[in-house]
């Protein structure tokens, strides 16, 4: 008794500490309200930064959260180095060090489980300084430059190949000295194949970028989990509200304190708003997944997000995850949804794109 005594009475020092930092300590630095409403300003240099001394790790990724059946949805979550965070290392991973490890998830609902892969930054990948070619093995490849981009992915029997012309609507998840994280809303068109069937493709879609700091800047060796970020809980979902539409969820936490939970309205017409959003689980997966290296987690099955414009509520998401949840979102995953809700109370459906890690 004692014991547990101590362990809850630690936990809730530690979560009281975090509390103050996400309270006080992190507004200092959080650049994100002053971008609120603007345009994607350039120059801004979209690159993997695999050589810095002073960045630890970039993300690009692509998710499109709509398509036909079977497919559903098509996400590429790319990770170079690692973050230092225990939501998304991938230990088991890494076929280099930390800081020349790379990861990726990408698929589609009938690619399943494929594709998660680590790729040794020197030995299996191409990566220019000025971002203009990302390749992961010969499984995926992202070419060209603000804003137009060609993206070719080929692996299980999927080939894909789309062009994606980046608006300037941008949302910032974070911007702070140590830590950039963004998402451009963005158009793609070309097409895909799946079982020598080929098919084209076209519409709204994400292109998201991330550079940050991580503590394998100082020693480029595996951390113990103990030592890690204790980011454990993350959720990062992403609807089509029409063809010209898009909003974000993202509920982050760390220590088990929500760092963030909010949604993010940006259009073609319209640049990004930020709103206050509740997220909650109703239902969990009837069997609790495995990963790779052996952890355990609950998944969702059914779940809802209320956003408010201050105190009114203005959209109502019911969700019910109807595709697998494929492995490699860092120590996470990746699926999608079908959706009914109302948006300023007129009635809405649709698919949904979820990212979902939970490591409490």
């Amino acid at each position: 008794m004692q014991i547990k005594e101590k362990f809850f009475t630690k936990k809730k020092l530690t979560q009281s500490a975090t509390q103050f930092a996400i309270n006080h300590l992190y507004p200092l630095l959080d650049k994100t309200p002053e971008q609120e409403g603007k345009p994607f300003i350039q120059p801004y240099p979209m690159v993997p930064y695999i050589n810095s001394k002073q960045i630890g790790w970039t993300h690009y990724g692509v998710m499109i959260p709509d398509l036909a059946p079977p497919h559903r949805f098509f996400s590429i979550m790319s990770i170079i180095g690692m973050p230092g965070a225990l939501a998304f290392d991938t230990d088991h991973a890494l076929v280099g060090s930390p800081r020349r490890n790379a990861t990726v998830v990408t698929g589609t609902a009938a690619t399943h489980p494929n594709l998660f892969r680590g790729y040794s930054i020197d030995r299996d990948c191409d990566m220019r300084a000025d971002g203009s070619l990302i390749r992961f093995g010969q499984d995926l490849t992202i070419t060209g430059s603000y804003p137009d981009y060609h993206v070719s992915a080929n692996y299980a029997g999927f080939e894909l190949e789309i062009d994606i012309h980046n608006t300037d609507k941008v949302t910032w998840f974070v911007k702070t000295p140590i830590y950039d994280h963004l998402s451009l809303l963005s158009t793609y068109t070309g097409f895909l194949t799946w079982q020598g069937e080929r098919q084209a493709i076209s519409g709204l879609c994400t292109f998201e970028y991330a550079a940050s700091v991580s503590p394998y800047l100082l020693q480029d060796k595996p951390l113990n989990d103990a030592l890690k970020i204790p980011l454990d809980f993350f959720t990062y979902q992403i609807i089509n509200l029409d063809q010209d539409t898009q909003i974000l969820f993202n509920q982050t936490q760390i220590n088990g304190v929500t760092a963030l939970s909010q949604a993010f309205l940006r259009s073609m017409d319209s640049y990004n708003q930020t709103y206050k959003a509740e997220f909650e689980v109703q239902t969990y997966q009837p069997e609790l997944a495995v990963a790779p290296d052996g952890v355990q987690m609950k998944l969702p099955k059914t779940f809802t997000w209320q956003v408010y414009d201050q105190d009114r509520i203005i959209l109502t998401i019911h969700a019910e995850v109807d595709t697998a949840f494929t492995y490699g979102l860092g120590s996470g995953y990746v699926g999608g949804y079908a959706y009914t809700g109302q948006r300023n109370g007129e009635a809405i459906s649709g698919r949904g794109y979820i990212e979902y890690i939970d490591r409490r």
